[in-house]
């Protein structure tokens, strides 16, 4: 579903030059469950916008369902984000002057899905998330854990081949935080592809596979360098 090859990206702050990722290659398959594992300032961000098509590399190569992104314009990576990847972000990115259901609706505007259908899809994926008496109250009005589940209903609605989840759990008390990773363990078992981005080991323990990510470089869980 996720293939990098010898992905190199480069970013320069002031004058010095930061290398964010080093030649990183990371193949994942249709349907699995993937952590990648960091501490701040790993690469791992920069990993996780290079794969949802929020960023491109300066060099090597990503394809994502058979599809050569770099060849891509920005009309179509656009298509592809809204229909391909659900996002899921730690600062949830609802907007507070809509509902729950409102926000979960949204992407399916993009996607330009009709509004019965949409309404229909928002209100079946609250309802999957434990929200179906919380679908008219804005993100204000909402505990975090909530918050989040309002993110996942939205990813959910979507219907995504693939969800990106950045930090889920980074904003939420740990009990919240082991319900929203419940939820998300729940996707990977209805056959979603998920890659998770944490710098937390028990959060990536949830996952069926971890990689790590150190100083710009990926290891696999075999390699000892990012207990250092």
């Amino acid at each position: 579903m996720l293939t990098l090859s010898h992905i190199n990206k480069t970013y320069v702050v002031g004058e010095e030059p930061v290398h964010a990722l080093i030649d990183v290659s990371l193949e994942v398959q249709d349907g699995e469950f993937v952590a990648i594992c960091g501490p701040s300032g790993s690469g791992k961000t920069t990993l996780m916008n290079v794969m949802g098509c929020l960023d491109l590399p300066d060099s090597g190569s990503y394809l994502l369902d058979g599809v050569d992104v770099a060849a891509c314009s920005d009309r179509e990576l656009s298509a592809i984000r809204s229909e391909k990847i659900g996002f899921i972000f730690q600062q949830f990115n609802l907007l507070d002057q809509m509902s729950a259901i409102e926000n979960v609706e949204l992407p399916l505007i993009y996607q330009k899905v009709p509004q019965r259908e949409r309404t229909e899809r928002a209100k079946e994926a609250l309802e999957l998330v434990g929200l179906a008496n919380r679908m008219r109250h804005r993100p204000s009005q909402l505990s975090g854990g909530q918050q989040q589940r309002v993110a996942i209903a939205r990813a959910l609605a979507s219907r995504s081949r693939v969800i990106l989840a950045d930090e889920p759990t980074g904003n939420l008390d740990s009990r919240s935080g082991d319900d929203v990773m419940q939820l998300i363990s729940d996707l990977s078992g209805q056959g979603s592809t998920i890659v998770l981005i944490t710098h937390n080991q028990r959060v990536a323990d949830m996952a069926q596979r971890t990689v790590y990510v150190h100083d710009g470089r990926l290891y696999d869980a075999s390699q000892e360098v990012h207990q250092k």
